[in-house]
């Protein structure tokens, strides 16, 4: 391996490529029933099955990465590129899950679940009891956090809609129990555009503040959340201030401090600050997609800083590839690797296509649209002429398994395919998965650099029942 090369490995891509993508809640009928108000599906007449992973919470403990995400937990990583799916205990303890570490043991909570407690990251967990408040009364929270202060003191916070975003200290000793009362720490604010419902913050009356998150700096807390609603483009996270846990709060100058309403990555909201290696800051975060329902979503990550106003502050959901942690960047620097999507909007032939499922979905920066090749297509091909001489280095494959129906046994899995591209003396493999036995739903792959003028992806299995389709193939390069 080259040092260019391996300086390339060295890189990450949004989406996250994480393996074994879960089960979206929604599709359980007589869990989660479809809300017809709230559903972007609600004019079709199926209600199609999807797959989904949000609301990250990140712990970066003994070198690793711990990602616990709704519907699926959890994930590590020791490379901040690879991710494993570790399945723990429990495994869907609901939305927005939240973990946090004090003094050797490890909280965990979500959306209507009780406190659990493990002596490790991946548990097993055990409950120790509902949330409960001074008087002894239990209560469900919504988008919980558990925070763990310097001085060892916990507290709570959490809020979905309106009236807005609570807080309460913990007993730091039994943390399913309240020794304050919640405390209303801010509401919807119609003075914040970002805060306003809709794709263009056009409501002025509905809002969705909702996944707070704590972060410490110096002396300063940070209380995140996000807004205005996870189906929107302009879901964003904005942040909070003040000199103590509980507040008095006011909103940072910088508002909202992460925000991106174009590209593949749209809608980067509610997630978590983590601080990694080298002291670097990184926020995860939800990223909107919504097809088959408001909750088909995704996870993305990128840098965020502190400006010298103290302000929380990121350029927004990066599209392209990425430096990984550990490389001692920051974020006022950029962050981005030396590669540019070479493919995007290029001419491109499928060897079919669906009705209404054209080739070049596939390469139109969305991933709402996408490309499947018609039924009977025992070998789909799909190739894209990049027009100029390009050295390319790395690719991104984002995939859609239509026909997905847990109830019926229709079931994801792995897809199997290889990647070539064209040479002087004719196609050569460059990627070859056709014996690929992991489920990705989305990967981020990156090889020795080849000069080329045209890319060719052939499908050669997929799980039985599904339809192979590719919502996104960037081929990303430098110019010669």
């Amino acid at each position: 391996m080259s040092a260019k090369q391996f300086a390339l490995s060295r890189t990450y891509c949004n989406p996250l490529p994480l393996p074994d993508y879960p089960r979206g809640m929604a599709t359980y009928a007589a869990r989660t029933p479809y809300d017809a108000a709230r559903d972007s599906s609600w004019r079709r007449k199926e209600k199609p099955h999807f797959r989904e992973t949000a609301d990250p919470t990140v712990l970066y403990h003994t070198g690793k990465w711990f990602l616990y995400p709704s519907c699926g937990c959890a994930y590590v990583s020791e490379d901040f590129i690879t991710w494993e799916h570790r399945r723990m205990e429990p495994y869907n303890p609901g939305y927005a899950p939240t973990v946090v570490e004090l003094r050797g043991k490890f909280y965990l909570t979500a959306c209507q679940a009780p406190v659990y407690a493990a002596g490790n990251p991946l548990g097993p967990f055990t409950a120790i009891g509902r949330p409960t408040k001074p008087d002894g009364t239990t209560f469900d929270w919504s988008d919980p956090m558990l925070f763990a202060d310097d001085d060892g003191r916990m507290f709570a916070y959490w809020g979905l809609g309106r009236p807005g975003i609570f807080g309460a200290e913990l007993d730091s000793a039994s943390p399913n129990r309240l020794i304050t009362k919640p405390k209303l720490l801010f509401s919807f604010n119609r003075r914040h555009t970002w805060e306003r419902f809709g794709d263009c913050n056009e409501d002025l009356n509905i809002n969705y503040n909702e996944g707070p998150w704590m972060f410490k700096h110096r002396d300063v807390y940070y209380l995140t959340y996000a807004t205005p609603g996870t189906q929107w483009r302009t879901y964003c996270m904005a942040a909070y201030v003040s000199r103590t846990p509980l507040g008095p709060f006011k909103p940072q100058k910088n508002n909202p401090f992460l925000r991106t309403t174009e590209g593949l990555i749209q809608g980067p909201g509610h997630g978590c600050i983590v601080r990694g290696p080298r002291n670097t800051l990184w926020a995860f975060y939800t990223c909107t997609l919504g097809v088959n329902h408001i909750f088909e979503r995704r996870i993305g990550m990128d840098p965020v800083g502190v400006d010298a106003q103290g302000g929380l502050f990121s350029r927004g959901a990066s599209q392209t590839p990425q430096w990984a942690p550990g490389l001692g960047l920051h974020p006022e620097k950029g962050n981005d690797a030396p590669l540019l999507p070479v493919s995007m909007n290029k001419p491109v032939f499928a060897s079919s296509e669906a009705p209404g499922r054209h080739a070049l979905y596939a390469v139109d920066n969305s991933m709402r649209t996408w490309w499947e090749p018609a039924a009977g297509d025992a070998r789909p091909e799909f190739t894209v002429l990049l027009e100029s001489m390009f050295a390319i280095s790395a690719t991104r494959i984002i995939w859609r398994d239509e026909g997905l129906d847990y109830d019926a046994g229709v079931l994801p899995g792995p897809i199997a395919y290889s990647i070539e591209a064209q040479l002087e003396s004719g196609w050569a493999m460059i990627i070859d998965k056709r014996e690929s036995t992991a489920d990705m739903l989305i990967e981020y792959l990156t090889f020795s650099e080849v000069r080329t003028r045209a890319i060719r992806l052939s499908i050669h299995r997929w799980p039985k029942g599904i339809r192979p389709a590719l919502s996104e193939f960037t081929v990303f390069g430098r110019s010669l």
